[in-house]
């Protein structure tokens, strides 16, 4: 018995504990359900005062705001009133101010007629005692052997105007194109500050207040055209590349639409880093530093520099359209039919589609593309003969490309001269 009771004694204990360690679990988890419901509650009650506290706040501040707007509408009450009783105080002053304005306006505006005109009695003089005195210079024994120089010559001087013209209509359609896609450019970047616009034949007009330009939308609005133009110029460079040994004058559009997308870009820069103007006032905007625009004028100049020794190649091999050989005696006419001339002729035609509205920046980064002229005038003295595929080519004058680029820029003409609305 004593044995017995020991061991039911032992097992006792152990139920014993084992009920204890039972009630302290479900003590526990008693006390944690009740922790967290005590933590829901005052989670949910802090996000219920946060709550009132933001709707208190933005309701004081709608109030301010109403607040400030009538007093300012107050205060520009004031304002006008006070305005218009100065003016009705001064009426007198101001009218006199106001006329001594338009006197002095009109007699500057007299002064520069009078100055215009006196510079063109002087010029046009100049041109006829110039013009005089070449004619009296000429030699009279020399005439003859100048028409014989002609008439000997008359194949080939027919054959290099016939590429003067195919040049100077692709240069301008190629200058004509880059224009257009810029200041499309520029009239789409403008629709993202809700900036009203209508494209003309030379520029884009703006229908916005001068006080509601301000840093953002100048940058770019003025530096995305540019941009633009120098993206694709690299693209057409590209393409370039791939059909520069073909015979058809597709490949001249594409040189030229390349220099100058990359003179857009870099004439653009120049010109607008020197005038401040166009792209100078996307420069201007980003507060530069007067030593910062002259390294960007260095490296423009240098890039227009190295664009005409890198493409003087690609002009001397265009020459395989025309002729199955490009000695080395026929590489300085042909240069000058094809780069030179085209040059000076298609800035001319492009002044002529321009007027009467001619405007001196734009005019100023097409003769921006000189820099990369005179490069080629030089560089090609120092290439060798060029042979092509020999067979007989016969240089004519090509009525599709004359009345593609001609249709062309008469629709530039027409349609861009009644404008185009965006935004």
């Amino acid at each position: 018995m004593p044995a017995g009771r020991k061991k039911y004694s032992f097992f006792y204990r152990i139920y014993r504990r084992l009920r204890y360690l039972r009630y302290v679990k479900k003590l526990r988890r008693k006390e944690k359900k009740e922790y967290g419901l005590n933590a829901r509650e005052g989670s949910k009650e802090h996000r219920t005062i946060a709550k009132e506290q933001l709707r208190s706040e933005r309701l004081s501040a709608k109030q301010r705001r109403i607040y400030d707007r009538q007093q300012k509408k107050q205060a520009k009450h004031v304002l006008k009133l006070e305005i218009e009783q100065d003016l009705s105080d001064n009426a007198q002053h101001y009218q006199a101010v106001s006329e001594e304005r338009k006197a002095l306006k009109t007699r500057e505006r007299n002064y520069r007629r009078k100055r215009r005109k006196r510079l063109t009695i002087f010029f046009i003089k100049a041109c006829l005692r110039n013009t005089g005195k070449t004619i009296r210079s000429i030699n009279p024994a020399r005439i003859p052997v100048l028409f014989k120089h002609v008439r000997d010559n008359r194949k080939q001087i027919k054959e290099l105007l016939i590429i003067c013209i195919h040049s100077t209509l692709l240069f301008t359609a190629a200058y004509l194109l880059i224009y257009l896609i810029s200041l499309v450019t520029s009239a789409i970047a403008g629709v993202f500050f809700d900036y009203r616009s209508i494209i003309y034949f030379n520029e884009v007009f703006w229908l916005v207040k001068p006080d509601q330009w301000y840093g953002d939308s100048v940058k770019m609005i003025y530096s995305s055209g540019p941009i633009v133009a120098g993206i694709i110029a690299v693209f057409l460079a590209i393409i370039f590349t791939y059909i520069h040994t073909d015979k058809n004058l597709t490949k001249v559009f594409f040189l030229w639409s390349f220099i100058h997308g990359f003179n857009a870009f870099f004439g653009s820069l120049l010109i607008g880093s020197m005038f401040g103007k166009g792209f100078g006032y996307a420069i201007i905007w980003s507060y530069i530093s007067d030593t910062e625009k002259v390294i960007y004028t260095i490296i423009s100049i240098t890039a227009l520099i190295l664009l005409g020794v890198f493409t003087t190649r690609s002009f001397l091999i265009s020459a395989n359209t025309y002729f199955p050989e490009l000695e080395k005696n026929r590489q300085r006419p042909f240069i000058w039919a094809q780069v030179i001339l085209p040059f000076l002729f298609g800035n001319v035609l492009i002044a002529l589609i321009m007027l009467p509205k001619l405007l001196f920046y734009e005019m100023t980064v097409s003769l921006a593309l000189l820099i990369t002229i005179v490069p080629i005038a030089f560089a090609f003295r120092y290439y060798p003969s060029l042979y092509f595929e020999k067979e007989t080519i016969r240089i004519r004058l090509s009525m599709k490309i004359v009345f593609y680029v001609l249709a062309f820029i008469f629709l530039y003409r027409l349609v861009l001269g009644i404008g185009i609305p965006i935004g």
